[in-house]
């Protein structure tokens, strides 16, 4: 799928080139060929007949192949002013932060990002649709071919067709038309389901399914994404937290639950569907054993995966039983030592404990001394714990400003104490500092 760009605000950045366009195209011709054409289906003996049909929606595709001077996503700017030519006006834009080249053409006007083409925008259509016309042709030709004589034909239209369908599809599904995209990406779905094609994308369902989710759809979305799974299409269980999620925004987070359940047992390593439960349950006030019993069923199967240790970890974390989680992080962490949530997860735990009993220090009345000293020296024991793991949480994500800002903490609260923390104190400070300017 193509990368999403956010329209929210376009700063002209370059003076536009003129250039004349080296592909030619007789706009002129095509439009007395569509009234030809369009003359033909009035036509009380001609209309009756599949070629008419036929000849309307094949020249369609020369219709759009004219409104698209023949570019295909994917493009680089050589390429396309090889293939296609030089643009009528080239601009360089900067929108929402990223650097986009326009080329405006004859009728179209293409977009290109790190210098590839992403999608193009009609600004004269010679037909309105013309995609959704030639579908309907071709339809009407099968419609009236009785005996099958274009089937071939038909049947090679509709492969095009579809490819054609996918690429609008894509096209607005960058240009956050969401809900524009999944009408093409599911008509798509629609041609590749006739019996001349036969062919199921399942690709393409889950991406219409997608797109009606992002635009607010979540009705069609959770209807596409059952149509997906219906093909045994699961994205390694992503699908299935997708439902749950259009399900929550319908307000029926109960029947989504149970698609979270059947998402978990098929893919029990998928986080998105495993958090999911857990944060369902711990709303709802359920027992949480419940989870754990997912979690542990789970393990059964592959006792060596770290993320369902971290899972176990995470559940025990929310739920304050703060002994389970450190053994279960620790766990993690021993099944893989470059398992960043789990190295941070584990050292803001020790970290929380020393706050806490930094908060109960401070609660022990002035006169007793030797008891707030033997807090402050727990508190500070759990600060040490938490050292280590955040370190190497550090040296897998650098550019975390929360692990920043917690060594900095850390190596100030004990800077007295060695050499070592001052120096890297200053260190952290130093990197602190940058990430606040930027």
């Amino acid at each position: 799928m193509k990368r999403i760009i956010l329209f929210l605000s376009v700063v002209v950045m370059a003076s536009s080139v003129f250039a004349q366009t080296s592909k030619q195209v007789n706009f002129s011709s095509l439009e007395r060929k569509i009234e030809k054409s369009n003359s033909n289906l009035e036509h009380e003996k001609r209309s009756t007949r599949y070629k008419t049909w036929l000849s309307h929606g094949e020249l369609m595709f020369d219709i759009y192949d004219a409104m698209t001077l023949s570019a295909t996503t994917g493009m680089s700017i050589s390429e396309f002013n090889i293939i296609v030519g030089t643009p009528k006006e080239e601009t360089e834009k900067e929108i929402d932060g990223q650097m986009v080249t326009e080329y405006k053409m004859d009728r179209v006007n293409f977009y290109f990002i790190n210098g590839v083409l992403e999608y193009w925008t009609f600004t004269d259509e010679l037909v309105e649709n013309p995609l959704r016309v030639a579908y309907d042709s071709f339809l009407k030709a099968k419609e009236l071919d009785d005996k099958g004589r274009a089937d071939k034909s038909l049947s090679e239209n509709l492969n095009k067709l579809k490819y054609m369908y996918v690429t609008e599809g894509t096209s607005n599904y960058t240009k956050k038309n969401y809900l524009k995209s999944a009408e093409y990406f599911e008509i798509a779905v629609e041609i590749g389901e006739h019996p001349l094609v036969n062919y199921v994308d399942t690709v393409v369902i889950y991406y219409a399914g997608l797109s009606a989710q992002v635009g607010g759809d979540n009705e069609k979305a959770i209807r596409l994404y059952k149509k997906a799974l219906e093909y045994n299409y699961g994205t390694d269980g992503n699908i299935y937290y997708n439902i749950f999620e259009a399900y929550s925004q319908l307000g029926k987070a109960k029947e989504g639950v149970e698609y979270l359940k059947e998402g978990f047992v098929k893919y029990p390593k998928n986080q998105a569907v495993l958090y999911g439960l857990i944060n369902y349950y711990i709303a709802q006030g359920d027992d949480p054993q419940l989870v754990l019993e997912y979690i542990h069923q789970a393990m059964e199967t592959d006792p060596n995966e770290p993320s369902l240790h971290f899972a176990e970890g995470t559940l025990h974390d929310k739920l304050d039983n703060t002994d389970k989680a450190m053994a279960a992080y620790i766990k993690a962490i021993e099944l893989n030592p470059e398992f960043f949530d789990a190295q941070y997860n584990l050292a803001a735990l020790y970290f929380n404990q020393g706050v806490k009993l930094l908060e109960e220090a401070n609660k022990v009345p002035a006169r007793e001394v030797d008891r707030y000293d033997e807090v402050m020296a727990k508190a500070n024991a759990e600060f040490k714990k938490s050292i280590k793991p955040m370190e190497k949480a550090y040296k897998l994500n650098p550019s975390s400003p929360e692990v920043v800002e917690t060594l900095r903490n850390l190596y100030f609260r004990f800077r007295n104490e060695d050499e070592s923390f001052q120096k890297k104190y200053e260190e952290m400070n130093e990197i602190h500092q940058s990430m606040k300017e930027q």
